[in-house]
């Protein structure tokens, strides 16, 4: 059994009144790494752009946020993935849930931007994208790649090259979980089927699956491991489904004993996998827990916390997490006290805790 120690905790991107998250990270090579985030003015907000920081010493340090992709509507949910080739593929998508908001979420200075929306600018903007460099990320392509779905998390690498994405796709009634394929780095997709599963009516009156933001791992080739965080009115805890064809066909997801939402694995040098995830509940935090046999089992009995808000648990999550080096590894995760009515607005004026995209480094032995 693996335990974790040696805990150091830093600031991956921080400004004043402004709002950072859902962040990706990727390795490029031995010293660099890059976190994709997006900046923003509140949790749906119609200034959401994507912006990547870049550090050259493992994580200690980070520089600016740079922007890399900004539209007329709400660009959110960035990830990244490097290739064996040293390709770098990142993917969005766009909202326009900001025209949606009524109330104190409705900010006047909005209004002007909600006016300029016209379903021509839905058509083309609304939608998942990805974007590629092939020079570590100095540059990128300027034109983005279109997605047939989209979802929270980015693509997942497999030992074939090919790349996989499960995310929300139309169906002939309401939305499903669909399953794309790219086989040339990310530019062109093709949809391969979905995963099974329930489906529910949402708040706007849209069938979709119960089964939602989610993460792919491949355990061995042509075996693969997602989990899934639930529709809002369902179970809390994490589901996990599971394919024995190279992600052409699903078993009907099933729940798993991990409280907490949404998720990212990742297999570590030593063998086991890394499941991190959100706490949303007492004590708040980022959790992860341990697999010893690839995902049959969930070491629940020893759960690893990564992070906690011991007070004013703030709008946080969905972490991603990379190993540095054999054992050591780097969790990243957004917190924002911008978008959460549980705290006075007085209260929040005097919370002096860091929030951002945050880092926890720890190490497994």
């Amino acid at each position: 059994m693996l335990t974790a120690s040696n805990f150091e905790y830093g600031v991956v991107a921080s400004r004043p009144d402004q709002m950072y998250a859902w962040p990706g990270l990727t390795r490029i090579n031995e010293r660099e790494l890059l976190v994709s985030a997006s900046e923003r003015q509140s949790h749906h907000s119609p200034d959401g752009r994507t912006v990547i920081m870049r550090s050259t010493d493992n994580g200690k340090t980070w520089q600016l946020p740079r922007e890399l992709y900004n539209s007329e509507l709400d660009d959110r949910d960035a990830n990244l993935l490097t290739m064996p080739d040293g390709t770098l593929v990142l993917t969005s998508f766009t909202s326009d849930n900001f025209t949606k908001q009524v109330g104190e979420k409705l900010l006047p200075e909005w209004e002007a931007r909600i006016g300029r929306v016209t379903d021509k600018m839905r058509e083309e903007l609304l939608c998942a994208w990805s974007l590629r460099s092939f020079d570590g990320g100095e540059t990128w392509e300027t034109v983005p790649n279109r997605l047939p779905l989209g979802a929270h998390a980015g693509p997942s690498l497999l030992s074939d090259g090919s790349l996989i994405y499960l995310g929300h796709m139309p169906a002939e009634v309401g939305l499903v979980m669909g399953v794309a394929k790219s086989f040339d780095a990310g530019k062109t997709w093709e949809v391969t089927g979905q995963v099974p599963g329930e489906r529910v009516v949402n708040e706007e009156g849209v069938l979709w699956p119960v089964a939602n933001e989610n993460h792919v791992l491949e355990i061995a080739p042509g075996k693969l491991i997602a989990m899934f965080r639930t529709a809002p009115d369902g179970s809390k805890y994490l589901y996990q489904s599971n394919s024995e064809d190279n992600g052409k066909t699903w078993s009907q997801p099933v729940e798993t004993p991990i409280w907490g939402y949404p998720a990212h694995l990742l297999r570590l040098q030593s063998g086991p996998i890394l499941c991190s995830y959100g706490h949303r509940r007492k004590p708040f935090g980022i959790k992860a827990v341990l697999s010893y046999d690839d995902g049959r089992t969930w070491d629940v009995d020893n759960i690893i916390t990564v992070y906690e808000w011991p007070e004013n648990p703030p709008d946080q999550g969905y972490p991603v997490a990379v190993e540095l080096s054999p054992g050591e590894i780097l969790t990243v995760f957004y917190c924002s006290y911008k978008d959460c009515p549980h705290i006075p607005p007085e209260v929040r004026k005097t919370i002096t805790e860091p929030a951002g995209i945050l880092s926890a480094k720890y190490h497994l032995a």
